[in-house]
């Protein structure tokens, strides 16, 4: 369970004004006043208009703050699932193998999640391999900068950085640079690379 911030749970008294002068008190903690705002960040509606569909959508004997705390609750819950089918690994692989260049994902404990054929295609080339079955015996892929360190500044910054890479296999080896990114995946932390030089 997340830690809630104290203020979150204090309930706040607003008086909302809807479509005719209709005057409502209303009182809600902090956490729905500010879901509230952020539902309506960019939309062209009002709280008070919220506040109206919100009263007609309740029975005669209904309570508003609830109908208020429910709809608040369902749009980011709509809002969650989105993001998570937006961010979800299956489409984070599709921008791998859509990327033209070599690229592949690593995750937090230097494993190798995803890569495309442009990218087996420069290990076979440049590592004169035969065949697949070559680069699974004794591949290994090092990256100058740590995942962790990479994936700590770009969590902070939000910014590409920049690192070497080393890949042997076979007693062969390859050297070069890419560029690396926060992956967009919200089920675990990874970056993506991008090979500028190899």
């Amino acid at each position: 369970m997340r830690h809630v911030e104290e203020h979150d749970a204090e309930p706040k008294f607003r008086a909302i004004i809807g479509k005719g002068g209709a005057r409502r008190g209303i009182r809600l903690e902090s956490v729905y006043w500010d879901g509230l705002a952020w539902l309506l960040n960019g939309s062209r509606q009002s709280l008070g208009d919220v506040v109206d569909q919100a009263a007609g959508q309740m029975g005669e004997n209904g309570n508003l703050a609830s109908m208020l705390r429910v709809l608040a609750f369902r749009w980011m819950w709509r809002r969650l699932s989105l993001m998570e089918n937006v961010y979800s690994v299956e489409n984070l692989n599709a921008l791998i193998q859509a990327c033209p260049t070599p690229a592949i994902v690593l995750t937090r404990d230097k494993k190798i999640q995803f890569f495309n054929e442009p990218f087996m295609t420069m290990l076979k080339q440049k590592l004169v391999l035969g065949n697949i079955a070559q680069l699974s015996a004794g591949f290994r892929f090092v990256l100058d900068t740590q995942v962790d360190e990479a994936l700590q500044s770009l969590s902070s910054r939000g910014k590409m950085i920049t690192t070497g890479f080393t890949a042997t296999c076979a007693g062969k080896q390859l050297t070069g640079q890419m560029n690396l990114a926060m992956a967009p995946s919200h089920q675990k932390q990874m970056v993506i690379g991008y090979v500028v030089r190899g």
